[in-house]
């Protein structure tokens, strides 16, 4: 329990500094950002190799750095959203050709690899398939964790929105602070929630510890989250004209509350359904008493979606 207690601080200060550290310059955020994608891009390879479901570690953590390169220089050169989109997709479909065209390559290795695993597959089969499943790493959880950065860098899409930088900027620190706060609500509250009434199973050959009970209160609490944080920033002069200048209002804030805590503990089943089928208990050892960065951002992952789409539709 100490070591989780620690561990926790640590990471709550990590997060902290890189949000401060935005008032210098948002690429240290994106950098934090960065180097959370390409761990949790390596634990999800490794448990999808012990799902039986091959896939290559080396381009799956790779794929990360190069969505985040050209992402920036889509930015930088104004890029309207459906091109960042297709240079997105475009680099995933190059991602698997370059995976295929590799194994088919190093023929006599990937051929070991069949023998290895005991498959019956022609090596251009076995090829497809590898490249394929390492493309879902791609998407889960390297695209959803880069969203991250898109509303970091959000004020660096002002071509994009009627909006000035200024005000751009304020919106995305309340956003990242409310994609990071939604998750450790609805978490700690359907935890304690559980606790205390326990009650009928939500998903017991998923997730044996969770209940229905817990379930209703994450729910609660991960809304009300939403809407107190919104309250606490509209208090401040200067967040109060923003979100009038956007129209923003608290009504909203409970569609979204309500949406990112039901999307949460739905994150929360996926990875406990993962690590099931891997048969392992955490995603990785990285944070002790925690587990792997995929065990504490499962949650995150939707989070920031719903953030993210909200953040469209109001702009």
């Amino acid at each position: 329990m100490k070591q989780r207690f620690f561990t926790g601080i640590t990471m709550i200060a990590a997060l902290v500094l890189a949000l401060i550290s935005r008032q210098l310059t948002p690429y240290i955020f994106d950098a934090f950002i960065l180097v959370l994608a390409v761990i949790g891009c390596y634990e999800m390879s490794k448990l999808m190799a012990k799902m039986g479901l091959y896939n290559n570690l080396y381009f799956a953590v790779v794929y990360p750095v190069f969505a985040y390169g050209f992402y920036i220089l889509g930015i930088n050169v104004n890029m309207k959203w459906y091109l960042l989109v297709l240079v997105q997709l475009s680099l995933i479909i190059v991602f698997v050709m370059a995976q295929w065209f590799y194994c088919l390559i190093t023929y006599k290795k990937t051929q070991n690899e069949i023998q290895t695993r005991n498959l019956k597959l022609k090596v251009e089969t076995f090829s497809i398939y590898k490249s394929i499943q390492t493309m879902l790493i791609d998407l889960y959880p390297a695209l959803l964790m880069l969203l991250f950065v898109f509303v970091n860098q959000l004020n660096g899409l002002q071509y994009l929105f009627n909006n000035s930088a200024n005000s751009l900027t304020m919106i995305a620190t309340f956003a990242l602070i409310l994609a990071f706060c939604m998750p450790i609500f609805t978490d700690t509250f359907a935890y304690l929630t559980g606790m205390l009434f326990k009650g009928p199973k939500l998903c017991p050959k998923i997730s044996p510890n969770k209940t229905i009970s817990g379930a209703i209160g994450g729910f609660v609490w991960g809304t009300i989250s939403a809407v107190a944080l919104f309250l606490i920033f509209d208090a401040i002069p200067e967040y109060s004209a923003t979100f009038a200048s956007v129209g923003l209002h608290f009504w909203q804030l409970i569609i979204v509350g309500a949406v990112a805590s039901i999307l949460c503990q739905l994150g929360d089943l996926f990875e406990s359904w993962l690590k099931r089928k891997a048969n392992v208990k955490d995603s990785g050892t990285l944070l002790p008493g925690h587990g792997g960065i995929l065990d504490r951002m499962d949650s995150h992952l939707l989070s920031i979606l719903v953030v993210m789409l909200f953040l469209i539709i109001v702009l």
